[in-house]
């Protein structure tokens, strides 16, 4: 099982609280700002997000859908959000949020080993983390987007 860990980063043009925010909503699915192949489903009818709370994240890239669990292990309102990954990835990712500036520096770190065959034979020929960072700074620019219109 091939490792990925990779950490993302950007300055988003709000407060932490509302950045913090921004990310639970898609999480929750009711916001969506995260590139157009990339769904959030959240388990249960829980209306929140909340420690316990699982998030199935579906991925359709190239002809390929990925799919992960993500189990909310830690929320610290507009500081942190820990999730525990499954599925065809297993590991951690961890959101972060610091002032600066009257703005957000925003970090994101997949920290996982793949769990999928066909990502596994595939992983030395293809930088699965690249992808996922491109993925995610797309991302971050649609967060800014988004809350530049709220």
């Amino acid at each position: 099982m091939p490792k990925i860990d990779v950490t993302d980063e950007a300055v988003i043009d709000a407060p932490p609280m509302e950045v913090y925010k921004a990310v639970l909503d898609v999480y929750a699915g009711v916001a969506q700002w995260m590139p157009p192949m990339v769904v959030y489903k959240l388990r249960g009818d829980m209306p929140i997000v909340c420690e316990g709370a699982i998030c199935d994240v579906t991925l359709r890239d190239g002809g390929v859908t990925t799919k992960i669990s993500d189990k909310m292990t830690k929320i610290v309102e507009a500081k942190l959000i820990q999730v525990e990954c499954t599925g065809d990835f297993v590991g951690v990712g961890e959101w972060t949020f610091e002032p600066t500036d009257g703005k957000t520096k925003v970090q994101f770190r997949f920290n996982v080993r793949t769990n999928r065959l066909l990502f596994s034979l595939v992983s030395p020929f293809v930088n699965i983390g690249k992808r996922h960072s491109d993925t995610m700074q797309k991302g971050f620019k649609a967060l800014n987007s988004y809350l530049s219109k709220k």
